[in-house]
């Protein structure tokens, strides 16, 4: 785009009525201005006049570049340049005498990195017979300020890589280009001014720039956009079709290798300009991108570590050299951040760790290769590819191989797709190798596997027979065990019953002797009557009769007594083990309690204890078992009055043997509470007491089931629970909970 040089939207420079001849030396146009009243005694004008015969006053004092070959040609002499060390001079200061004298001509003259400003002064001229447009490019310049005349105005032009893009004067890709339309045999005089920011891919290596035919030049980025969209086109299929592999496969190698690519597909769409063709309606997208391009590099530089790390297994098989690999990962980014802290030093770290790496990879590659690593090969190969690519960019900025087509564009493109396509080779063999080990290992697996089979089906006739054998034994000493079981079972259940047999029997003495007492005193009372009778004697008669009867009516009470018991043991004895019916806790808890403390007196006249009742008077009958709950009591208030008597017996004087019972309702559950001050359980054997063939009594004094059968009753026959606790020396509590379903 060009911007001619106005003020107030007018321009500066006015022509009169006459028309000015296109092939009328600048001079004379500039003489027939000031006759015209063009100036119109304006000072400004007078200087921006003055301006323009020293600006056009080069074609007087230098040859002017002619433009007669339909090829590109670099321009490095015939030229004048002004070092802007403020990089303040304007267009106006250039045009200045005292700037003027100040340029010096130029032949190949390098850039120095220290003057980041430049202004170029030349003139060109079209030797050709036709009218063409020629295009100058100012390769790897940050900002191009382009000034020439035409038509008595001076016209700007601007571009630049950090330029923005939809701005440019001839945008196209990444070029730096000015387009300057020249008619046959014109001479057009220019000032150039030319800003340079550092930036690891855009170094102007000299002042030179580059002059060609828009047509050629048209032609031959034409032809470079077709190679290079094929160097992206093999990026973006290898990129889809190793990530269908990595989808399918996880290995780690494929993700690091992804990225590979991406960097690859990066930096080529990068440097061929096409990124910046595609975002450049962003107009801050050259100055984003420039700024990524200088860490992309670490980046790329430590995902290729990495894939070489996990690629050629360096961890496992060269530790050493792994430390080392993880050492090159951590400066490439203490670089990158050095980048952005000190661009300079960054940059140059960033070379130094690159001269490090490739000799490295390359050893790294060339042992495994030694060491029949499967795929070292390959990956050897395409490295070398990306080396051989690298350091033809490298030889040709340093003027070894001459710059062209291929050295400045293909050269690293053609290197990394040629990489990338034999890294996929290398992955793809790699794969083949696992699988073909895979496939030996199944194979070696399965052989094992039948040979085992074999072996198995050997040992399993074996151990049939000894299995059959071994049964036999065990059935008989099954046997022998049930038969033991069942015999410790009746001894408990008999002593159970001996138990309630003496308790029954005691509870049935009492009302015998009271019947027997008596009947003994009424014999005698009738005796007495008789007497009295034959004294004549009828009221003392009456008294002794009337004690004859009170004795009748104690008779009659107890016999009813003992005939109550005997109805309740001959109902006991009908009722089934699983037979459940609506019962009273209360009262089958204090029936047990008696009975077992009879019995107990019964063996054991001078034993006494305290027995404590709290019965909650509110519980209605539940259905229940009694017989099996009654066993399950008999067996608690037996445990239970053994432990009062052992430490009645073990304890001196002043102790008084306790036992209480209590119910009540707790949640919809009926809890049924026995407690002793006997001697406890002791800590250690508290998780055994409910275990078969148990007992903490001595040897002939317990079967080891009473606790045992208990526990089935309670929580197997009636879905309850049973819970002791214990502090041994002290008290023993055993507590019931049974489900409460009375009656509606």
């Amino acid at each position: 785009m060009y911007r001619p040089i106005a003020r107030n939207g007018k321009k500066m420079m006015g022509i009169g009525p006459q028309k000015i001849g296109k092939n009328v030396d600048i001079f004379r146009r500039l003489t027939l201005i000031c006759q015209t009243g063009g100036i119109n005694c304006n000072p400004m004008r007078y200087l921006y006049l003055f301006y323009c015969c020293l600006f056009f006053s080069t074609a007087l004092v230098a040859q002017p570049i002619l433009l007669q070959q339909d090829q590109p040609i670099t321009i490095s002499s015939g030229f004048s340049y002004l070092n802007d060390t403020t990089g303040k001079l304007t267009i106006a200061d250039v045009l200045n005498p005292t700037f003027t004298r100040q340029f010096i001509p130029a032949d190949n003259t390098p850039w120095n990195k220290n003057i980041q400003v430049y202004w170029l002064k030349f003139s060109v001229k079209n030797n050709t017979s036709f009218d063409k447009e020629w295009i100058f490019d100012f390769e790897n310049w940050s900002f191009v300020s382009f000034f020439y005349g035409a038509e008595n105005k001076l016209l700007r032009k601007e571009t630049g890589y950090l330029y923005p893009y939809r701005k440019r004067d001839y945008p196209h890709a990444n070029k730096v280009y000015i387009k300057l339309p020249l008619k046959a045999g014109q001479t057009q005089e220019c000032i150039v001014r030319l800003v340079s920011k550092f930036n690891i891919e855009k170094v102007p290596l000299t002042l030179n720039f580059i002059a060609a035919p828009r047509a050629k030049i048209d032609d031959a980025n034409a032809f470079s956009g077709q190679i290079i969209f094929m160097f992206l086109g093999v990026f973006i299929v290898m990129f889809i079709y190793n990530a269908f592999i990595y989808i399918s496969t996880r290995l780690k190698s494929y993700a690091y290798y992804l990225l590979v690519l991406f960097f690859a597909f990066f930096f080529t769409a990068g440097n061929s300009g096409y990124l910046i063709s595609i975002f450049g309606f962003i107009d801050d997208f050259s100055i984003w991108f420039s700024d990524f391009e200088s860490i992309a590099s670490n980046l790329l530089a430590i995902v290729y570590v990495l894939f070489v790390q996990s690629f050629l297994n360096v961890k496992q098989r060269y530790p050493f050299w792994n430390n080392i690999l993880n050492g090159l990962i951590g400066l490439y980014i203490l670089s990158g951040l050095l980048i952005f802290i000190y661009f300079e030093l960054g940059f140059a770290m960033t070379q130094l760790l690159g001269l490090a790496s490739f000799p490295l990879i390359i050893y790294l590659g060339i042992r495994s290769i030694r060491d029949r690593y499967p795929s070292a090969l390959f990956f050897s190969i395409g490295f070398s590819f990306l080396f051989t690519g690298i350091l033809c960019v490298i030889l040709m900025l340093l003027g070894v191989l001459p710059k062209n087509d291929f050295t400045f564009k293909y050269a690293l493109p053609t290197g990394s797709a040629l990489e990338v396509i034999m890294l996929a080779f290398a992955l793809a063999n790699m794969i083949n190798v696992l699988r073909r080990e895979n496939e030996e290992k199944q194979a070696r697996i399965i052989h094992q596997f039948e040979e085992n089979q074999q072996l198995q089906i050997t040992l399993n006739r074996e151990l049939e027979q000894k299995v059959e054998e071994r049964t036999q034994e065990l059935n008989q000493s099954l046997n022998q065990l049930r038969s033991t079981q069942d015999q410790l079972i009746m001894r408990e259940k008999m002593a159970s019953l001996g138990e309630l047999t003496a308790g029954v029997a005691h509870e049935i003495q009492n009302p015998l002797n009271f019947v027997n007492n008596f009947s003994e005193i009424n014999t005698e009372l009738v005796e007495e009557i008789q007497q009295e009778l034959s004294k004549g004697d009828l009221t003392e008669a009456s008294f002794i009769l009337e004690d004859l009867k009170q004795n009748m009516k104690r008779i009659t009470a107890h016999g009813g007594r003992a005939n109550a018991i005997v109805k309740g043991m001959l109902e006991h004895s009908r009722m089934g083990t699983a037979e459940k019916r609506m019962t009273n806790i209360n009262n089958l808890a204090e029936e047990y309690l008696m009975i077992v403390f009879q019995g107990l007196r019964s063996k054991d006249v001078l034993f006494s204890a305290e027995l404590r009742r709290d019965f909650d008077p509110t519980i209605q009958p539940t259905e229940l078992a009694p017989q099996e709950i009654g066993q399950v009591l008999l067996n608690i208030y037996g445990n239970a009055f053994y432990a009062i008597k052992e430490k009645a017996r073990q304890a001196q004087t002043g102790y008084q043997p306790q036992l209480s019972v209590r119910t009540f309702l707790e949640k919809n559950r009926l809890v049924l509470q026995i407690r002793d001050n006997g001697i406890g359980i002791p800590a250690d054997m508290l998780n055994k007491i409910y275990q078969p063939f148990f007992t903490t009594k001595p040897t002939g004094q317990g079967t080891g089931l009473g606790l045992y059968l208990a526990y089935d009753i309670i929580t197997k026959g009636h879905a309850g629970e049973l819970r002791v606790q214990t502090e041994q020396g002290l008290y023993t509590e055993f507590t019931i909970i049974l489900p409460y379903a009375p009656a509606a």
